[in-house]
């Protein structure tokens, strides 16, 4: 039990809410992604996610607290996305 006391707020998130995702779970990418709160459903499910995000500092809290690319960026209709058949935005 002291070890869950000294458990940081990410590590808890990873083992609690965080199943390891599977080959059956497809990819899941997030436009506009924000800090990663739609992803992080979709992430307690067993999907991986990739999310794409315009603000550093937003898509630095995607990576640090889902364990998951964030691609910084501004999103154009030109932007090349990874083939995923998930798409989700906020």
């Amino acid at each position: 039990m002291r070890y869950q006391q000294h458990m940081s707020y990410v590590e808890k998130i990873n083992r609690v809410l965080k199943p390891p995702a599977t080959p059956s779970h497809p990819l899941v990418v997030d436009l506009f992604a924000g800090c990663g709160g739609l992803s992080l459903g979709f992430e307690a499910q067993g999907f991986k996610t990739h999310g794409f995000e315009m603000d550093a500092d937003s898509c630095a809290t995607y990576r640090k607290n889902l364990k998951s690319q964030c691609t910084e960026i501004v999103l154009t209709p030109e932007t090349d996305l990874p083939s995923a058949p998930v798409l989700i935005g906020e």
